[in-house]
């Protein structure tokens, strides 16, 4: 016999239902309930949410969404790193000092450390040159070639100015590394012919300094048949020669071209290139090295103050 107590909706006393605890038993069903309902909805809104917060994200890493005129905005520009080169493009189509220049992929216009003004920077590279697009140099007559430049290479021949872009170059403003003739000397050359065995060369005693700027000047006298090389305004040495070879093409900075191969690509930085259709002064020569003007002042100029 039972102790008068059953199971939920089980009999009470003497087997009636136990209508109390059938209705607990039904308000807790219902409240279960509820809760499950609850849950769901709160689980879904949360899903929703989450949703719409990974759209917003992939619409702010991709396109732009439409602007408050209903146009579709353009992504704003990254900012420019301070003190940055400005390109190669930005410089020719913008920058006054490289007019006239064709500017190859590997270089960089800027104002680099220890120079004040524009210089072209480049690093060995055979898409590190300029090219002038019309000015050229009469080779027949007297003239003078000179550049600022800063020479990074302990080693190798490199050109900083020169003319020609047929099988030789005519005229060659730089450094000198053959170990028979020059070792590592600034240099002013020209050819007499176009052939190989055919170079004259005006060299300097000091070696060519590297990670210092130098003021490098060549000068042809028509009338004495000589060349000569001035280092930061002193005469390094005079070189007689029988003339010059004429060749086609315009001024290249960055490097010269020897039996139809351009070579000998600059490493370092070239700036204040500069052209006198005559034979400059000695005593000019002094001003050039220090920026000063110079009389006669000069004809053509590029990357200049």
């Amino acid at each position: 016999m039972g102790d008068g107590w059953g199971v939920p909706g089980g009999t009470f006393g003497g087997g009636e239902p136990d209508w109390a605890a059938l209705a607990e038993a039904h308000e807790r069903e219902v409240r279960r309930k509820k809760r499950v309902r609850i849950a769901a909805i709160g689980g879904g809104a949360v899903a929703l949410a989450g949703a719409v917060a990974l759209a917003v994200v992939v619409q702010g890493a991709g396109h732009p969404g439409p602007g408050k005129d209903g146009s579709t905005a353009a992504p704003a520009a990254a900012p420019a790193a301070s003190g940055a080169a400005p390109s190669a493009s930005a410089s020719a189509s913008a920058a006054p000092h490289v007019s006239g220049l064709h500017l190859g992929n590997a270089v960089q216009v800027g104002q680099p450390a220890g120079h004040t003004g524009p210089a072209l920077s480049v690093h060995a590279d055979h898409e590190g040159y300029a090219e002038v697009k019309s000015a050229v140099v009469d080779t027949g007559d007297s003239f003078t070639v000179s550049a600022v430049v800063r020479n990074d290479a302990a080693e190798n021949t490199r050109a900083a100015v020169s003319q020609g872009s047929d099988g030789f170059f005519s005229l060659y403003l730089g450094r000198e590394d053959s170990a028979v003739t020059a070792p590592d000397k600034w240099v002013f050359k020209v050819q007499t012919a176009g052939a190989t065995g055919k170079t004259k060369m005006a060299y300097s005693i000091a070696p060519a300094a590297v990670g210092r700027w130098t003021a490098l000047a060549g000068v042809y006298d028509a009338k004495a048949k000589t060349i000569a090389l001035y280092v930061d305004g002193v005469l390094t040495q005079t070189t007689p020669v029988p003339g010059i070879f004429t060749t086609g093409g315009p001024i290249e900075i960055g490097r010269a071209r020897y039996k139809s191969h351009w070579v000998d690509f600059w490493d370092g930085a070239i700036a204040e290139v500069r052209i006198w259709p005559q034979a400059l002064p000695a005593d000019q020569m002094a001003h050039l090295a220090k920026g000063e003007p110079t009389t006669p002042a000069a004809k053509s100029g590029w990357l200049t103050r």
